[in-house]
């Protein structure tokens, strides 16, 4: 049940929380005045709860205005927790695919415990998979950029240990009751990465690549540095991912688990049944939610200054409440504080003895286990596990994993349909100018500066000595400061005279925090012309059909199957009467009459009806073998992000609707529904138009525009490059001598040509290895030999079954659904009129409108609606009550007989079944590898050629075009991580940014200052260590 507080006309929600956040801060919203020299301003706040860890670590949660979830930022002295943590190693394709599988490890830690036997088989498997890749971690940073072959022996033993991997995981999955589930997914995620992975052209792997720290720890200048490990960077916001990194941070820190993070459930029924469960509760929350008069809501603060910046404070809609983290000189201290006894403490070394000896004492006893750093304390009849740490003398509580969750979910407002559906629409609508606004400057620098650049550098070639360190101070010198904005793109100067560059160099220098990244990024696309984009495409929508045919190779044969029966019935629906007569499939023949009409429905024309029969066919096969799964991940995007769905579909459909009308053959063959065939067209185009307007960047659309200039430039430079140089130079000098550089560079730009149209005749090779191999010859073989061996497996251990049965039956009793019934707390009226804009008539004709209109809809409500709601929900929770017990008496009966008979069939006649169905694994598995080697050495080859190739024609121009990664890039490319990361008030770039005391009319408004962030964290090097202003007065956990 909520609990609500009103203060000050402002309502919000309690939060409870067995320990609160030792701090926490806010950072306000700065927006400039689109009519001031502010304009385009936008610096977004944000809101940190931080708790302290041991051995002096801390997490920081964080609420950005501008996202819907929570990052995380972990400040740790400790490099083998960076380790630990979920997200992608793209430097580095060992540590990648380790870190995939440890993702399993930490998803099995959370399964309801005790693990069954097979569970902790598979777990067995990913620590040994995980330990045979270490071993690959040394020979990995050996190997140098331009060892093409040692790369592609790396990736076919990483590839060959995720095989042995998943088919031992396979041979486990023989069992009728035991699929390959959650480590099959994750292991064929695994071998995909590391089939397409590119290997970086330029650098070695390093450390740092894999995430490994040790040794910076160890070399860097600072006696304590401290790594930041930032959720943005890693994980992204991807709530799975979140929820596995508190899992990791819980476990490492022996945090009590959080219980929605644990006891989950592995069986995929059993995650069904608790999918619906909440989504009950949630219906319930939403209804309570709707009934609330007053509703919590944040509190938004404005403040306009005189330069056109205006600074936006929010106050959250929740309020925390419970024990506040802070030092206690002793545990007693600690204990009294925390259940208001002055009983004294016992001490004690056995956790078992202990647990005994609490049972037995009164209310408000306690007993310190200091082994274990634990305390347990009796309340009434419950008892209370309270973890400390000690740091610096001081003894701290430690917060609960369920804290850190809740934290972690309270960050994303409590928006309904109605409120996300309004704020994606605005957002995609704003963003639309936004977007050609970028594509214009982003074409407009590349043709002026960098391709202007280009063209005059290879003009001024040999004849001009670089300047470099002129040209910088005298664009150090014309910056001036003139407005936040310019200064933030490093185009202005901040208040105290430095470049916002020179002042993150600055603060670098002097601070312990170094940010836990790998410091060589990924390699970029070798080859962006429009025939190797164009491939990628195709190969990207092929992933589709493979990756989901491959996950589960039955439903992706049966698939298959489905999509043939649908374009033979079209095609050729005699020759396929005469296959299904000849299989004695007699049933599939009367459904190829409806299959033509269907076609027909949907499309006009031989061939476009045969496509819309069988892709129809395939997907609902593909939707139908994994319902629960569909109907879970369907229904969690529409809950989400419904507003997204909406917009994707309708452009797609639009997309779609447009090519008919550009090309008349197409519109033709629509059918008389053709809203299918207009989503199928426009479907992957719709969702690219989507992402390219909301997140804009070097994309398939503006690498396209960059990659045609920059050919026309190259053109120029053979052509009329030379009549340049003559122009400057004169005649021997100049002209001669572009000509001659004209040819030199014919000659590399020749070596180019040749190199991608030999690279792209190679990748069009790895086509029927890669795509064609696997959809058209591994997944009906594995699916083939999977349904086989199913069927061996059933009759050989039919004792599971029954099992399975007997568990359901005595499953413990659920809730009394009867006695839980509420009629809905929506009955009854609102009053109609309120203040609905500041304009009288405007908010008349509103009022007016709702006077007339909404007591009839509410009458409608209370007499109709909601009487024949709660109707239903009687009628069934009457249903259920019923047959509950009906369904566990025949499950109990059944599930008796079976094993009983299983007892004496399992370990006679069923032993040759079960041997049967893991011998033909076993074969399959070997066949498979044999296959699998084969391929992987004819990729291998051609894959080394294409690294020969590329090198052999780019090496100068890709040497320039890669960078390494430091902390200085972390910050520049959003400034807003600087104010993320402890620092002093005399280093707070905000502060910096918006200091104006040297100009007087802003003395006399008396502007205060804004206080960021707590000097608990100041920088260890920071000379000053002055408090914000705000920081004098009493944290009040209300956020």
């Amino acid at each position: 049940m909520s609990y609500f507080v009103t203060s000050k006309g402002h309502t919000q929600l309690i939060v409870p929380l067995a320990i609160t956040p030792s701090s926490h801060q806010a950072l306000p919203t700065i927006t400039g005045s689109p009519f001031s020299s502010e304009a385009g301003t936008v610096v977004y706040g944000h809101y940190n709860m931080e708790y302290l860890l041991p051995g002096g670590d801390r997490l920081r949660l964080i609420a950005n205005h501008d996202k819907k979830t929570v990052q995380l930022m972990l400040f740790t002295y400790k490099a083998e927790v960076i380790q630990l943590l979920p997200g992608d190693r793209s430097s580095s394709l060992v540590a990648n695919v380790i870190s995939k599988i440890h993702r399993y490890r930490i998803r099995a830690a959370s399964y309801s415990q005790p693990l069954t036997s097979a569970q902790e088989q598979k777990l067995l498997l990913a620590n040994e998979c995980i330990d045979s890749l270490k071993k690959l971690l040394k020979r990995e940073r050996r190997l140098t950029s331009q060892d093409h072959e040692g790369h592609e022996a790396l990736r076919k033993q990483v590839i060959k240990i995720i095989g042995y991997c998943s088919d031992q995981n396979r041979l486990l999955a023989t069992s009728p009751l035991i699929s390959e589930g959650t480590l099959g997914n994750i292991l064929y995620e695994a071998h995909k990465m590391a089939q397409h992975y590119s290997f970086n052209r330029v650098y070695s792997v390093s450390r740092q690549d894999q995430m490994d720290f040790s040794h910076v720890v160890k070399n860097h200048e600072e006696k304590q540095p401290c790594l930041v490990w930032d959720s943005e960077l890693h994980i992204g916001h991807s709530s799975k991912d979140l929820d596995d990194a508190l899992r990791a941070i819980s476990d490492y820190y022996k945090l009590s688990p959080a219980a929605n993070l644990s006891n989950i459930p592995a069986n995929r029924f059993a995650q069904l049944a608790a999918f619906f469960n909440k989504l009950w509760r949630d219906g319930h929350d939403w209804i309570n939610y709707l009934a609330i008069d007053t509703k919590p809501e944040h509190k938004t603060e404005v403040v306009q200054r005189l330069d056109g910046l205006t600074i936006t404070k929010i106050t959250p809609y929740y309020k925390l409440q419970g024990f506040p983290q802070k030092g206690y000189s002793d545990l007693q201290t600690l204990i009294s504080k925390r259940i208001n006894s002055t009983s004294k403490p016992i001490l004690a070394q056995n956790p078992k003895k202990a647990d005994k000896m609490i049972s037995r004492l009164p209310h408000g006893s306690s007993i310190i286990i200091a082994d274990e750093e634990l305390i347990l304390i009796r309340q009434e009849n419950k008892i209370m596990r309270l973890r400390y740490f000690v740091h610096d003398g001081l003894f701290y509580p430690l917060p609960e994993g369920q804290d850190l969750y809740t934290l972690g979910q309270i960050s994303k407002r409590h928006l309904y349909l109605p409120e996300r559906v309004s704020l994606r629409l605005d957002a995609f609508i704003s963003r639309i100018p936004r977007f050609f606004h970028k594509f214009y400057k982003s074409m407009r620098h590349f043709i002026i500066h960098d391709l202007r650049d280009d063209f005059f550098n290879h003009i001024h070639d040999t004849h001009i000595p670089k300047s470099d360190e002129l040209k910088e101070q005298q664009s150090k010198n014309s910056k001036v400061r003139n407005s936040l904005r310019l200064a933030l793109e490093n185009k202005g100067l901040l208040a105290n005279g430095q470049t916002l560059e020179e002042f993150i160099k600055e603060q670098i220098s002097i601070s312990p925090y170094i940010i836990a990244r790998p410091n060589h990024p990924p390699s970029h696309p070798a080859y962006d012309n429009p025939c190797h984009r164009f491939l990628e495409i195709i190969r990207h929508i092929a992933s589709f059909f493979i990756d989901v045919s491959e996950q589960n190779p039955l439903i992706g044969t049966l698939a298959m199957a489905a999509y043939t029966y649908g374009g033979g019935a079209v095609l050729a629906p005699e020759f396929l009467k005469s296959i299904l007569t000849k299989l004695h499939l007699h049933g599939l023949i009367a459904g190829i009459e409806p299959t033509q009409k269907l076609a027909h429905w949907m499309s006009h024309g031989t061939i476009s009806e045969a496509i819309s029969a069988s892709m129809t066919y395939w997907q609902s096969v593909v939707a139908g073998g994994n319902l629960d799964k569909f109907f879970v991940e369907a229904f969690n995007t529409l809950k989400e992000d419904p507003a997204e769905i909406a917009i994707i579909a309708s452009l797609a459909l639009s997309l779609g609707y447009g090519l008919t009308k550009v090309i008349p053959s197409l519109g033709h063959e629509m059918g008389d529904f053709p809203y299918t065939n207009y989503a199928a067209l426009g479907g992957k185009g719709g969702a690219a138009i989507y992402d390219t307007i909301m997140h804009p960047g070097d994309d398939w659309f503006l690498g396209t525009c960059k990659w045609f200039c920059k050919s026309v430039v190259t053109l120029g430079k053979l052509c009329i490059a030379p009549f340049f140089e003559g122009y400057h130079y004169g005649f021997h000098e100049g002209f001669l001598n572009g000509w001659k550089k004209s040819g030199l560079l014919f000659k590399s730009f020749s070596k180019q040509i040749i190199a991608a149209s030999a690279d792209f005749t190679l990748a069009l090779l790895t086509i029927p290895f890669v795509e064609v191999s696997a959809l058209f010859i591994h997944v009906p073989f594995r699916g083939i030999t999977n349904l086989l061996t199913k069927m061996l497996a059933i009759p050989g251990n039919i004792s599971a079954i029954g099992e399975l049965l007997l568990f359901f039956a005595t499953r413990p009793p659920s809730d009394n659904l009867i006695a839980n019934f509420r009629l809905s707390p929506l009955y009854g009226f609102t009053w109609p009129f309120g203040h609905f804009s500041d304009n009288p008539l405007l908010n008349l004709c509103i009022n007016t409108v709702r006077a007339l209109c909404l007591p009839l809809l509410q009458l409608m409500k209370n007499l109709f609606i909601l009487p024949i709601l709660d109707f239903i929900s009687f009628s069934v929770r009457i249903a259920l009550t019923i047959l509950d017990p009906v369904i566990r008496i025949l499950a109990y009966v059944l599930g008796s007989i079976i094993c009983t008979i299983g007892e004496v069939w399992d370990h006679s006649f069923g032993f040759l079944f079960t041997t049967s169905a893991k011998g033909i694994t076993s074969i399959c598995n070997w066949i498979d590898n044999q296959a699998s080697t084969l391929k992987q050495t004819l990729l291998s080859f051609i894959e080394s050629q294409r690294g020969h190739l590329y090198y052999w024609a780019f090496a100068k121009e890709d040497l320039k075009l890669h960078a390494t990664l430091d902390d200085a890039e972390y910050y520049s490319s959003d400034p807003r991580r600087y104010e993320l990361i402890p620092h002093s008030e005399s280093h707070c770039l905000l502060q910096t940014l918006l200091d104006k005391r040297s100009e007087p009319y802003l003395k006399e408004k008396n502007h205060e200052p804004i206080s960021h962030h707590a000097p608990i964290l100041a920088v260890k090097n920071s000379k000053s260590n002055s408090k914000a202003p705000l920081q004098k007065e009493t944290i009040s956990y209300s956020i």
